[in-house]
């Protein structure tokens, strides 16, 4: 069974996959599987706030 950072990472890989990838129905479709992995992670218990979480996030500053 996936634990809350397993999903973590996946959600990381997805969302560095999404602004990557140069077909934009690609990228928002990794982004959607990105955020289903961010849930997944918090109904888990994860120990991560979502303060914590965006401040993580590879999607931040990015187009800065």
């Amino acid at each position: 069974m996936l634990t809350s950072a397993d999903y973590r990472e996946m959600a990381d890989r997805s969302a560095q996959l999404a602004i990557a990838s140069p077909a934009a129905s690609v990228a928002e479709a990794l982004l959607a599987l990105a955020l289903h992995y961010m849930t997944q992670a918090a109904s888990r218990g994860s120990s991560t706030s979502p303060q914590q979480w965006q401040s993580q996030s590879p999607l931040q500053g990015f187009g800065d």
